[in-house]
């Protein structure tokens, strides 16, 4: 199975990176920084090629999981950094998308989804063991299982939560001024959200599983790549 979806992933980066040239994508935007008391735009970000390389990535982080499949504990660890690095850079894309530009606040929103992730994988380090260790029968539950907000998992959801408020705020914020996103911006955030809080659903109730991300990644990944392509090629 990871094989495949390394393969899912490869085969899209290289369509993606063909359409993209055939239609002669645009770049998203510029990102600033403030410097001298002004904004000052220091680089230019194509969403659609940086969508490319995250797809390759994933194929290769499931390509290389797949040959560690036997060690749960190492391909857990492998799979749940490899989607800090495909989330963390999917939010800033996304945050660029939204108008968002500023380079402190992307790389903040950035660490912070992708810090949220980590703990995921601290979360299966953490609680898989008490789920797997015998207990004697008279031993509480609780004594050998980490439960509710003293789970990693539960502050990774109030981390996690954050930078994806910033982009509904700053969604809402172009509206209000006369700027708003359009459909598909607000379409493809909608959705990317939407399978990242299914991973952390995943994650949460199937910590020792070495596959706990299952096929989401893939699937959020696809639909920021896609969208990305349609909302600004």
């Amino acid at each position: 199975m990871r094989l495949v979806r390394a393969g899912l992933y490869l085969v899209q980066a290289i369509i993606a990176g063909v359409v993209i040239t055939l239609i002669g994508m645009p770049a998203t935007g510029e990102v600033t920084a403030r410097l001298g008391g002004a904004d000052v735009a220091i680089a230019t970000v194509h969403a659609g090629w940086a969508a490319v390389v995250l797809l390759a990535f994933g194929g290769l982080v499931d390509a290389a999981v797949a040959r560690i499949e036997p060690l749960a504990t190492r391909a857990r660890l492998v799979t749940w950094i490899g989607w800090s690095q495909l989330s963390g850079v999917a939010v800033f894309l996304i945050a660029q998308l939204n108008g968002i530009t500023e380079l402190t606040t992307l790389v903040a929103l950035y660490a912070l989804t992708a810090g949220a992730v980590m703990l995921l994988a601290l979360d299966g380090a953490l609680v898989a063991p008490r789920l797997d260790d015998p207990a004697p029968a008279d031993a509480p539950t609780a004594s050998r299982v980490i439960r509710g907000l003293r789970r990693p998992a539960a502050l990774a959801a109030v981390i996690g939560i954050v930078p994806w408020g910033l982009i509904a705020f700053a969604q809402i914020g172009g509206g209000l001024v006369g700027d708003p996103v359009g459909l598909g911006t607000r379409i493809v955030t909608l959705v990317v959200l939407a399978l990242s809080i299914a991973v952390w659903f995943r994650g949460w109730f199937r910590p020792a599983d070495a596959d706990a991300p299952g096929i989401l990644p893939l699937l959020a990944t696809t639909a920021l790549a896609w969208g990305v392509i349609l909302a600004v090629g």
